[in-house]
């Protein structure tokens, strides 16, 4: 095949249909949509969310459209109620409606490829929701950490921010990991973090 050919064949744009909202934009946690896209269309597995919410309207698409189990947990049972309410759950999905430690705790999650963490944003907390979360997280799944940045504790632009950055920049020196952080706003914004899990014994050339 000349190089002609080849450049002709990639060269068929069409319309981007991105897993994206018109309306909401890159706002807040859009990027779940787009991140999350990607992730289901090259690793097999299934999604856990921990923290519900607008996410949860990105994942539930998401879970039909790549036919994956979904899991949804949140302490907060009015979200739960508006979001079931609304139509917004999967029927692939299971709710737990307790904390992400009693979830984990009492039942056995399938394989995951993607987890959208934004629960309780104590380091602690979040420390072992992704601890937790990557014990069934296959070789080159992912984590989206949502609010990992900016680094200070006291900033809370929706008082949710938090203590998250400090596990943010723990995953940062860990070479298990691939990590990257999406600011949305350098100036103050929830920004989030995708984590891929590197595959075990992995040739020098993947390090």
């Amino acid at each position: 095949m000349s190089c002609k050919i080849t450049f002709d064949y990639i060269a068929q744009w069409v319309d981007p249909n991105f897993f994206f909202s018109k309306n909401y934009g890159w706002d807040d946690t859009a990027i779940v949509g787009m991140l999350g896209d990607f992730a289901l269309h090259t690793v097999d597995g299934d999604i856990l969310e921990i923290g519900v919410g607008i996410s949860s309207i990105y994942l539930t698409a998401l879970s039909k459209k790549y036919n994956r189990k979904i899991y949804y947990c949140d302490t907060n049972k009015d979200k739960i109620d508006d979001i079931y309410g609304a139509g917004y759950f999967s029927n692939n999905g299971r709710i737990f409606n307790c904390l992400s430690d009693n979830m984990f705790q009492n039942n056995k999650l399938t394989p995951l490829a993607f987890t959208f963490i934004d629960g309780y944003h104590e380091y602690e907390q979040a420390k072992r929701d992704f601890w937790q979360a990557e014990h069934y997280t296959v070789p080159n799944g992912y984590i989206l950490l949502h609010d990992s940045y900016p680094p200070a504790a006291d900033w809370c632009g929706r008082g949710s921010c938090g203590e998250v950055y400090k596990l943010r920049q723990e995953l940062e020196q860990d070479k298990r990991f691939d990590c990257f952080t999406f600011v949305h706003n350098p100036k103050g914004a929830q920004a989030s973090t995708l984590i891929r899990k590197k595959p075990e014994n992995r040739p020098y050339y993947q390090e």
